[in-house]
């Protein structure tokens, strides 16, 4: 038998994935938790279930934002990357650069 999975509820057979708002940010996204439908089928919602937990948190994480604007952070985020998601952004942006770089006309002189 298996445990219970963080962050993924079944109701009616449904799956979703959930998130509770905290307390102070509730007046900014006008709910007390946030759910995305996963489907009916366990494994898939098993599958589905990181991203959508991250697209939540991510709201949540523009929630703060807006609350925190004019302030000065001094806390880390609530999310933080993981080194890989890290690397893969510093890695993008680098492309990015690098692409920029090479579609200016001035490059080739």
């Amino acid at each position: 038998m298996t445990g219970k999975i963080r962050n993924m509820v079944n109701r009616n057979g449904r799956y979703h994935a959930r998130l509770v708002v905290p307390k102070d940010l509730r007046g900014i996204v006008g709910k007390t938790e946030l759910r995305t439908p996963l489907g009916g089928d366990y494994r898939e919602a098993v599958k589905h279930l990181p991203g959508a937990v991250a697209q939540l948190q991510h709201q949540i994480a523009l929630a703060e934002r807006q609350a925190g604007q004019g302030k000065p952070q001094a806390t880390p985020a609530r999310y933080p990357l993981a080194p890989d998601q890290i690397a893969h952004s510093h890695y993008t942006q680098r492309l990015a650069f690098d692409d920029q770089l090479r579609n200016d006309p001035r490059y080739h002189r």
